[in-house]
């Protein structure tokens, strides 16, 4: 399997993405996986897995991730999904279970849009509405840090930790959208979620790029053409945005060759393609 990779100020990420075939990226930083289509054997120690919907290039996966996991006896890893599929996919995990005649071990949780999730200290996740064919949802991570209000900010250490102790926090939390994941979906997600445009990276579905599918056809099956990202090019405030779920209809280097046409040179420095080879 190629796969592909992208870094941004160090954050990295690794996976594949082909549109209707296949796509898991994996966030290792965060122990964390987007989506399950299909994935390299070795990211089964990953415990977090965010899937955006139930389309089979984007779950097939998810059965042997939880039996690879229970067999190799490690934790039972956290799966979030979209509450609409959550008790369908517990009841598929539950017959592949009996078929293996072997127990799985996972935390399976449906979660609401705007619902928050904490990964680790420092890092929380909400779901947010996409539009898709079928319930879905993108995911936004974001960093969170401490910062003393500024009505405070004559304190000494000593008092702030007595103000903690007395349960009065002097502080107040920053959030940062750190990393948005859009799954399956048509160019809405962006244009009506401002923590996704304003994510310092933009994980974005882009299946079709040329008249082979026009814009109509993209919209029609719930996908987003690379003309519309072209069409609302000021709508993005993002350091990076990388366009996954390619059609397979496209080589990389098609690929490589229209989206260097087409960008403005606004969105010039901040477009990659996730593949795996280099423009």
């Amino acid at each position: 399997m190629a796969i592909a990779h992208f870094e941004h100020k160090g954050w990295k990420f690794e996976g594949i993405s082909e549109g209707g075939i296949r796509t898991s990226i994996a966030f290792p930083s965060l122990d964390l996986l987007f989506d399950f289509g299909a994935v390299n054997p070795d990211k089964i120690n990953i415990g977090n897995l965010l899937l955006t919907h139930a389309h089979l290039d984007h779950s097939a996966g998810i059965p042997y991730y939880v039996s690879q996991r229970s067999l190799r006896q490690l934790p039972p890893p956290r799966i979030f999904v979209p509450k609409a599929i959550e008790e369908n996919l517990r009841q598929i995990l539950k017959l592949y279970s009996v078929m293996e005649d072997f127990d799985y071990d996972y935390h399976l949780q449906g979660v609401e849009w705007g619902e928050r999730v904490d990964l680790k200290p420092g890092f929380f996740f909400k779901p947010l509405p996409s539009f898709h064919r079928v319930p879905s949802q993108g995911y936004t991570i974001f960093e969170s840090r401490k910062k003393l209000k500024k009505e405070f900010s004559h304190l000494s250490q000593t008092e702030i930790r007595e103000m903690k102790e007395k349960n009065a926090d002097p502080t107040t939390e920053i959030q940062t959208p750190l990393v948005s994941f859009s799954g399956d979906s048509k160019i809405e997600y962006v244009l009506e979620n401002d923590d996704v445009r304003k994510s310092q990276i933009l994980f974005m579905e882009c299946t079709y790029y040329c008249d082979k599918r026009g814009v109509e056809r993209a919209r029609e099956w719930g996908h987003t053409h690379l003309d519309e990202i072209v069409q609302n090019a000021d709508a993005f405030e993002n350091e990076s945005i990388v366009l996954i779920h390619a059609s397979k209809r496209y080589r990389y280097k098609e690929l490589i060759e229209i989206v260097d046409k087409k960008i403005p040179d606004s969105l010039k420095d901040r477009i990659h393609l996730f593949i795996p080879v280099k423009p």
